[in-house]
């Protein structure tokens, strides 16, 4: 039965990447949309965006990482 109710599943169509920027307090300073093949190439283009407070990716509903501020990344440190 469980096949035949993931035959009726909506297509949720490409992948949907965005890069959520934090202010200090937390909040969403923006959002952009991230053009990636797949979550590792996202990763990969998010992991540079981080800004003084922050950035956290997420595909539509899913969370997939967060990236600190570069302020608070250990000393040598590469984004």
């Amino acid at each position: 039965m469980t096949a035949l109710v993931g035959a009726f599943a909506p297509d949720p169509g490409p992948l949907a990447y965005r890069a959520i920027r934090l202010t200090s307090s937390g909040g969403v300073e923006g959002v952009e949309h991230i053009d990636a093949r797949d979550d590792a190439e996202a990763i990969a283009l998010t992991s540079r965006m981080a800004n003084a407070y922050g950035v956290d990716l997420w595909e539509r509903g899913r969370f997939l990482d967060s990236f600190p501020s570069l302020s608070v990344r250990a000393p040598g440190a590469i984004a």
